[in-house]
Order: structure tokens, then sequence, then C-alpha cells
């Protein structure tokens, strides 16, 4: 096809498979020869972008192998069929918003079902259809560069079509297709890395997916469009090679859940066409934390399969199809059983499909982690039971890509429901949604809108970067620890400790230095039915119960208030927030809750005559400390079933549980073991609800009875 003459200047350097280079003006005519370089090693066969013929010559066995495989197979085909009798798409924008981005997703989506139908069956209807849609969209006026990811997404649509199909289809609608690959997507990218517009330089969801579809358009018409093609693969490597850093060092994404998906399905856009195309991706993939990736996306769901949506993230994320190319391009047949629940896939999902499946109990995988950059950790009960406990919280950087004013914040999920609830995006239409000086103005945005500590009523520094300080992971003690200072003007010390107890209790534990006089509040927002009483509160969702129970300070109470917004906001209908609020006095105070999940009961159970006086005396001893009550029953007797259990044994358990010494672990699990066993079984036969302990280490006094199975020591939670 004959080219107008086109000239470009890219200004600055990149990097390629690890040495500088410098990018100078190159003049681009129609040519003929590949002119090397990054090019060199271009593979002629079709198809060359994410797959190759060798790779779809075993793509039906495959999918025969297992239920999954026949189950996407069948729902592809279905869907490519729908597509069939759908009329073309149309060029229409958001109702709110200049962004053609609905249309694109919608073209891409379309171009990759029926490319994989094609690819799968040889029908020449899928490739007819794709040709209507080539047509379409090479006619649309443009693909919208004033919001470039309108152009990414639609770029890699119409090189997936015209690589895929690009046998069945006439020469004139593959000519058409290159036209509109350079002229719609290439030039105006070009332009993008000439000026250095934001997203060349980010380090966040933009960069992948606009250096993505860029370069798979450059990898699909290369022999036509051979200087071009170069320039553009030079320059989306030495760009992304800066984003993939943000994976480091251990595959965390700070934009949450959500845009993880996103990133992560470009990044692997981009580095699946290089080495299908060219035979390698410049090193890109062995960007440390990359391989491990997929375990961030793992650890942020919890049982019930709803994700930790810090940022502007839902609690639904789709099982990323692209986890197939990873669990293939890393050995991880974890990936694939992630990607593997999904009831359907896109066209790359069945592609990169992979019958080679572990579930994380198989693997042995970690039920708790901590990922570092995005200073993040989940704790959970078991990886089989989608009763089991769950929580998930957050330090991390709040001016991040998409992140809201929620240093602090946590989800928490048990009985298959999740309790704690964060309210995710608003209205990306809203007016200054995306400007710092209005976006936090909004609830959702906001520290109010978080599960976290407001001091005074205000929010969050918006600059501010918090770390988790402390993690554990044992058998029957979880654990991590948060430094929040940074977020809260003002503030001599604020830290929050996340600590799950024989893996069925949370407690969630706050140390707040601040002066006297200053208004504290702890809230977490719900969609439960919530009844309260005094320092106790039962939340209803669905079949599951929640108990809550302030186990410090002494005179707390909880409160329940709506969590409604003004219009134009969304107004979180059937959301509240359950609360406490203190006025802070003279040095550090302390907020602890308890959550326990099912039948346990958040009150104690009536305590027989002399019991008390007894265990008073026998601690005191032990310690040299008298026994206080604080309003929560006093000594560790919830759930002591009078009939039933001995004093003697009552009471040697509980002495042990105060040895001091070397009989008391750092995690604050008591030895010896046979007595912690002893308690163990008594609570697991019902004799003992919980048996929480610790020493204050403001007052000296025993603070006790939270609700459910544990003996723990509170301090260890803030440890």
């Amino acid at each position: 096809m004959k080219l107008g003459r086109r000239r470009f200047l890219i200004g600055g350097g990149g990097v390629l498979a690890g040495r500088r280079t410098v990018m100078t003006p190159i003049s681009v005519e129609a040519a003929d020869a590949n002119p090397g370089g990054v090019l060199s090693s271009l593979r002629a066969a079709r198809p060359r972008l994410l797959t190759t013929p060798a790779e779809i010559a075993t793509l039906d066995a495959r999918l025969a192998a297992d239920d999954v495989g026949r189950r996407w197979r069948a729902a592809l085909l279905r869907d490519a069929d729908r597509i069939l009798a759908q009329p073309p798409v149309d060029y229409t924008f958001e109702p709110k918003r200049p962004v053609l981005l609905p249309t694109s997703r919608e073209v891409l989506r379309r171009m990759e079902n029926l490319g994989a139908a094609w690819l799968l069956t040889g029908d020449v209807r899928y490739p007819q259809r794709v040709a209507v849609e080539l047509r379409r969209v090479g006619g649309f006026r443009s693909w919208n560069p004033s919001h470039f990811l309108d152009v990414a997404e639609m770029t890699m649509a119409v090189a997936l079509a015209y690589d895929w199909c690009h046998a069945a289809l006439a020469e004139e609608d593959r000519a058409l297709a290159r036209a509109a690959i350079a002229d719609k997507g290439l030039v105006p990218g070009v332009e993008e890395y000439r000026r250095r517009t934001f997203w060349t330089q980010a380090t966040h969801n933009w960069n992948f997916v606009c250096n993505g579809g860029l370069a798979a358009g450059a990898l699909a018409i290369a022999e036509h469009e051979p200087r071009l093609a170069a320039t553009v693969v030079e320059a989306s490597v030495a760009s992304s090679r800066r984003a993939l850093s943000s994976y480091g060092p251990d595959g965390g994404w700070d934009e949450g859940v959500a845009y993880w998906d996103y990133a992560t399905q470009y990044a692997v856009f981009l580095l699946a066409s290089l080495e299908s195309a060219l035979g390698h991706d410049f090193g890109l993939s062995a960007t440390p934390g990359f391989a491990d990736t997929g375990l961030y996306r793992l650890h942020m769901e919890g049982p019930g399969g709803k994700a930790f949506n810090f940022a502007d993230g839902g609690e639904a994320v789709r099982h990323t199809p692209a986890l197939m190319w990873l669990a293939r391009r890393f050995g991880r047949p974890l990936y694939a059983w992630i990607a593997g629940r999904n009831a359907t896939s896109t066209g790359t999902g069945i592609v990169w499909f992979q019958p080679d499946r572990k579930a994380p109990a198989e693997t042995g995988l970690p039920r708790d982690a901590y990922f570092r950059h995005v200073e993040s950790a989940s704790l959970r009960g078991n990886w089989t039971d989608r009763n089991a406990m769950f929580v998930a919280f957050k330090a991390g950087d709040n001016a991040a890509n998409h992140s809201n004013l929620d240093i602090g914040t946590f989800v928490l999920d048990a009985g298959g429901e999740r309790f704690a609830v964060d309210l995710g995006p608003d209205d990306y239409s809203l007016p200054g949604y995306f400007s710092a000086d209005r976006r936090y103005g909004y609830y959702r945005m906001g520290t109010r809108g978080q599960n976290t500590v407001l001091i005074d009523g205000a929010n969050q520094s918006a600059k501010a970067k918090a770390r988790i300080v402390g993690f554990r992971s044992d058998e029957d003690f979880a654990r991590a620890v948060a430094d929040l200072s940074p977020a809260y003007s003002g503030a001599r010390s604020v830290r929050r400790g996340v600590a799950l107890i024989r893996r069925r209790v949370t407690v969630i534990a706050d140390e707040i230095e601040v002066p006297a006089g200053r208004k504290l509040r702890r809230q977490m927002h719900t969609r439960a039915a919530i009844r309260t009483d005094g320092a106790s509160a039962e939340l209803k969702q669905g079949s599951a119960t929640l108990h809550a129970r302030i186990v410090e300070p002494a005179g707390a109470v909880f409160t329940v208030e709506p969590a409604t917004a003004p219009p134009p906001e969304n107004p979180n209908t059937g959301v509240v927030r359950l609360c406490i609020d203190r006025i802070a006095s003279a040095g550090p105070a302390r907020l602890i809750v308890a959550f326990a999940a099912g039948g346990c009961r958040t009150r104690p159970r009536p305590r027989p005559a002399g019991r008390l006086e007894r265990l008073t005396r026998q601690v005191g001893s032990l310690r040299g400390v008298s026994a206080r009550d604080h309003g929560h029953g006093g000594l560790a007797f919830a759930g002591l079933q009078a009939e039933k259990l001995g004093a003697r044994l009552f009471d040697v358990a509980f002495g042990a549980a105060f040895r001091s010494g070397p009989e008391r672990d750092r995690a604050g699990m008591f030895r010896p073991a046979n007595e912690r066993q002893r308690l163990g079984e008594l609570a697991d036969r019902g004799k003992i609800d919980f048996c929480f302990v610790h020493f204050s280490p403001f007052n000296g006094n025993i603070d006790t009875d939270p609700p459910n199975l544990a003996v723990a020591d509170a301090d260890a939670v803030l440890a």
C-alpha cells in the first residue's frame, strides 16, 4: 500500500535489553525492507500476536483435556455466534464523558472471540464478521486520542483481528486494517512518545494499556510499516520498563486489584506479543516481582470471592485471562487455577488455556501474605472453606494512582459474607473526580468513607505514605502492624495492628497518641443489620452473624450511624457505620475490638459463685496485680459452663496463661503446650467461648473477654 510521507521525532532515550539507546529523528516512507534492529527476528508465520501456529496446533487438545477447557470452548463459540447476529459497533462516547473506551472494549471483546472461534473451527463466518467490524471502526473519524486509552484498546482490537484472521481476510480488508492501525493508532502514539505525555512516564495502568496496544499494532503490520513499527516497539519497551518495576519486589500493585487486572492484562499483551512475534521480550518478563504477581491477585481475594477493593475498585473482579499466560510462562499451575474458576473466558484466555492447574492448598501456599511495595496484608482462616474468617488491610501511599485517603482501612469476611466493606469508586464523571483539590471532598474518596481512624473528623494527608512495620504468620496466630502516623497531622503516633487468632477471631487494635481533647473516631462500614448493647454488637447479614466486642477502653460503646452521601454522589444505600468515639486524654489511648463469627456469645455466661474470688487470688499470686472488672466480665471467664468445668482444671490452665519469662513466647500464645492444648480442647467442645488476656502497658491491669475461641496476649497484636 502506498503511504504518504511521515516524519517523527522522539526525544530522549530508551533501554533495550539492558542497554541505553538514543532515539533520533526518523523519516518514514513506504518500505519493503526490514530495517533490522528491534524487528530483526520478526516471525513471518501467523498468528504471531499472543500465540503461534505451534501453540494453536495444540489448542484443541488442551481444551479437551478437562471440563474447564470444554466449558470455555463451548461458551466462546456461543458468544461468537451471538456476535454474528448483532449490528456492528457505533462511534459512541460514555454518557457523561467524551470517552470512547466502552466502544473500544466492545470491539476488542468481539475481535478476540471471533478471532479465537476462527482459530478453533476454521468457520469462515467468523472472519467474515471480523471484516464487517474492521470496515466500521476503520471508518471512524479517529479513535479519540484525547483519551489515549481509547486509541490503545482499539489498536489492540484491530491488530488481533488482522493477525488472527489474516489468512481469511480479503486483501482490501487487510489494507484497510493496516491503514487504520498506522494512521489512527501508531502515528498518534509516536506523537505521544515525542511529547513525553504523562502515560509514557507513568508507573500505573495507563502505561501498560497504551504501550501494550501500540506494540501489538506495530508488530501486526511490521512488514508494511517497518520503520514506524520499529519506532513504536522501541519506545514501548523503554517506556514500560519503568512501569514493570512497580510489581517489585513481590508482585503487589498499588492501584488495587481491579486496576491490577487491567494493568496486568495489558502488560501480558505487551510481553506475549513481543515473545510470540520476535521470540523474546527484551528481558521485561524477568523484572523482579512480575513472576509472583498472581499471588497478589489471590491473596487480596476473600473466601467468598470478593476482592479487597481499596482505591477505585469493585468487590467483583474477574479472574484475569492473562493468568493463563503467566501460568505457562512461569510454570505456576496455581495461576491457571485462579483463572479456571471463571465460567467463561475471553479469546485470549482460550488460546492461552493451560489444563495443568493446582489449588492453593495443593501448592502449600501460605494463608497469610504481606506485600511490601503496596504495604498491604491479608490473613485468612484457610483456603478451602468459603465461610472462613478473612481480614485484609493496608497502609500504603495516599498519592498512588486511583488512591483514596484510606491508610489503615480494612475489609473483613466471615460466614461467607463481607461484613466490613470498602465502598469502592464513585462516578468518574463527578466534577473534579480525578483532581486532588476536589476528589477527597467526596465521601467515598475521603477518610470519612474508609474503615480507619479519624482524628477531629479530618482527612488524612493526601501525600502520606505509611508502612507495615511488623508481620507474623504462625499456625494459630497471624498479625500485621502498620505505623499510620504519617497520615495524621499533629499526631504523635498512630499504630494499627490486625490479628487473626486461632484462625477464628479477628482483633483490630489501635494505639493513638495525640494532644488531649482531640476527637477520635474508629469506624467500619457495613451492609449488615446491627444490634448494639454497649460494648457489644451483633451484625447479621444473609445467614451469617458476626459478634463484635470492645476490649479496650473501659466504658467505650458502639454507635451506629448512616453512611449517606449527598447528590450527585452515590448515596451508599444500605450501608451504615459501626463507630467508637472518644475524646483523647493525656498519653497513649488504645481502641481494641475483637470480631468472631457464628453463634459465639458476646456476653459472658453466668459464673458459679466463688469462682471469681478463687481466680482473683490465683492471678494476684502469679503476677502481683489485682484483677479489675472493666464492664466486660472481668477475668477470662467468658463462656465458662459452671456445671461441667472443674475449678482445678480451669485454674491451672488460666494460671499457665499468665506465666512470664521463657514459658511465654513472643507471639503471646502461652506455654506449656499441654495446658494450652487443654484450654483449646475445652473451647472446641463448647466449654469456653473465649479466653483472651493481656496486660495493658499503661496501667498494669488485666483486660479480658472479647468473644470466641483463643488464648492470646493482646499486646502481641501491636508488637
